[in-house]
């Protein structure tokens, strides 16, 4: 579980601005915060939701978090790099280094990662394990001007003596514009591989682009299917199921289905998800140099026929293809431990779905230590009945283009108040200034 996350310099945030997931001293939901059970433990909310303006820094701070998961993830090839963008509307900041810096649980421990690059090399990286009452540092490193890395250790268990020197030849190996957690995870060393699977596995980001990954194929998994198909019928979408269709011939796909199939690599398991003119498409492997070609199709109940149609997805509303983007994660985050980010939560879908997909996620995930963090204009989503007030926070950019961020926690007001009025009179901020028409001719 993510516990914060701040960044410095990148994109629209000139100065340092922190999402914090840790409770206030609200006392309502009580179910919406995770806790390790002990007394002193730390504990984190399940939700946020972001509030702002059209340019006002929603999306920077999802692409912050992101571009760091990347780095850390993928790494950077010899001489590459790295793609930052440090505040610009400043020349003294697009001359600095941009800093990103998460504080998370993993398994059963607590940790703080975080690292500080520009274009050229990563000058700070560091990781520690964190406890409510201190921190233990397990490494520390920098990248001189000359693009030495140097790293320092804290108390490591080794699995034997070897370990440690190995662990030492790779920090001063390591690139200077690679990260040394992502070097030491591609050296084999498995010392802090904790900390890299909760990014490259437990924190997934959703941009209103993407696309689940492995939907079409986990179709042919019933409970997977049952599922999904439930939570359909429970949004109202119509469709009474979901099929992959098998494509026998050429004919019965497009020119770049047919094409990509040709092309698709000899000897690999994996399964390969592909967005065609016409719909999604699944190519998998069932023999040694055979690929199934499927389509994600929709069934719908016709009158006058006996037995429910077969529809193209592109048929489907905007709204109701959102969902089976969204419908995924959040199967995800009720069966699994997962913290997912969503980039415009309410894009294309109707208001009272984007309020029931949060209330689904807060009260079918009380036992796990999922989380869901979103970026909306949907103003409706503003109800202490359904959020509590350290869930929802404001960001708002100033006239020199610097974004902030802040809690509605911050504000002194009543519990039975309408907050849903208050932000829309611009009570909290983080609406947008709309000039007089007069004043615009």
């Amino acid at each position: 579980m993510l516990i914060r996350f701040s960044v410095e310099n990148f994109l629209s945030f000139k100065d340092e601005v922190e999402l914090s997931m840790i409770p206030g001293k609200v006392r309502s939901h009580k179910h919406h915060v995770i806790s390790d059970g002990k007394s002193r433990g730390i504990k984190a909310l399940k939700a946020a939701v972001l509030y702002g303006a059209n340019a006002s820094g929603k999306s920077n701070l999802i692409k912050a978090m992101d571009f760091a998961r990347n780095l850390i993830v993928t790494g950077r090839r010899p001489r590459e790099l790295i793609l930052v963008r440090p505040f610009k509307f400043d020349t003294d900041s697009e001359n600095k280094p941009s800093q990103f810096e998460f504080e998370f649980k993993c398994n059963a421990t607590f940790f703080n990662y975080g690292f500080v690059a520009d274009a050229e090399k990563i000058h700070e990286e560091w990781l520690y394990e964190i406890t409510p009452s201190s921190e233990k540092s397990i490494f520390e490193r920098e990248t001189t001007a000359e693009g030495e890395t140097t790293v320092e250790f804290g108390t490591i268990k080794y699995a034997n003596p070897d370990d440690r020197e190995f662990l030492r030849f790779t920090g001063r190996g390591t690139r200077p514009n690679q990260l040394f957690l992502t070097e030491s995870i591609e050296r084999g060393l498995h010392y802090f591989e904790a900390a890299y699977n909760w990014f490259n596995e437990i924190l997934v980001i959703v941009f209103p682009q993407s696309r689940p990954v492995g939907l079409e194929s986990e179709l042919t998994n019933k409970v997977f299917n049952q599922t999904f198909q439930t939570i359909l019928d429970l949004f109202d979408t119509g469709i009474s199921g979901i099929e992959l269709l098998e494509l026998g011939s050429d004919e019965d796909m497009p020119r770049s289905i047919r094409t990509f199939r040709d092309q698709f690599q000899k000897g690999t398991d994996q399964d390969a998800i592909i967005q065609g003119p016409d719909g999604r498409y699944l190519l998998s492997r069932y023999k040694e140099n055979e690929i199934r070609v499927s389509k994600f199709m929709t069934l719908h109940r016709v009158k006058g026929e006996t037995q429910p149609v077969l529809f193209e997805v592109n048929d489907e509303s905007d709204g109701t293809q959102r969902l089976f983007d969204l419908i995924p994660a959040l199967m995800e985050l009720r069966n699994t431990e997962r913290v997912f980010v969503i980039d415009e939560l309410d894009r294309s879908l109707h208001p009272h779905l984007s309020y029931k997909i949060l209330e689904l996620f807060l009260n079918s995930t009380t036992r796990l230590q999922s989380q869901l963090i979103v970026t909306t204009h949907e103003s409706r989503l503003l109800d202490f009945d359904l959020l509590r007030r350290d869930e929802i926070w404001f960001l708002e950019k100033d006239s020199e283009g610097r974004s902030s961020l802040y809690s509605l926690e911050e504000f002194n007001i009543r519990d039975d108040m309408d907050i849903r009025k208050g932000y829309l009179l611009g009570r909290f901020g983080g609406i947008p200034i709309i000039k007089n028409l007069t004043e615009a001719g």
